[in-house]
């Protein structure tokens, strides 16, 4: 699959918003049924030394696709990533397209409890819980 293919199947291109996101990209996500979905696709950049998806960019991807997931929770459109627990349950390669979901599970006035799944395929790659931080707007 390529960045192509995603843009045909509705995914918008995320970017100009974070630079860390820009460099490990590109990252794609539409909404889907009222559920927000990301994606991207596997490249070099992306693989350890062993040719698989790399941890690093597993938890990357959780914690950007956490802010899209919670969009509508964020009045002012900002918080912080306080927790992110992550299960990694299966390996990826090269090529593959891989997707996240999740959902807020609580909210309080200043914090958002969420949890989500990425995965490539019917495997799940990577299982997490987070905590994000609401900020108030700047004064």
């Amino acid at each position: 699959m390529s960045e192509h293919d995603l843009t045909r199947e509705g995914y918008e291109l995320w970017h100009g918003e974070d630079p860390f996101e820009d460099y490990i990209g590109p990252l794609y996500y539409k909404q889907e049924n009222g559920q927000c979905r990301c994606a991207f696709v596997i490249s070099d950049h992306h693989v350890n030394s062993q040719g698989g998806l790399n941890g690093g960019m597993l938890m990357a991807f959780g914690d950007y696709a956490l802010f899209l997931i919670a969009r509508s929770h964020l009045s002012t459109g900002k918080a912080v990533t306080l927790t992110f627990d992550a299960q990694f349950t299966a390996v990826a390669k090269k090529g593959e397209l891989v997707e996240c979901t999740g959902e807020v599970v609580h909210e309080t006035g200043g914090l958002l409890f969420m949890r989500g799944m990425v995965f490539s395929g019917d495997t799940l790659l990577l299982n997490f819980t987070a905590t994000l931080k609401k900020l108030r707007p700047a004064s």
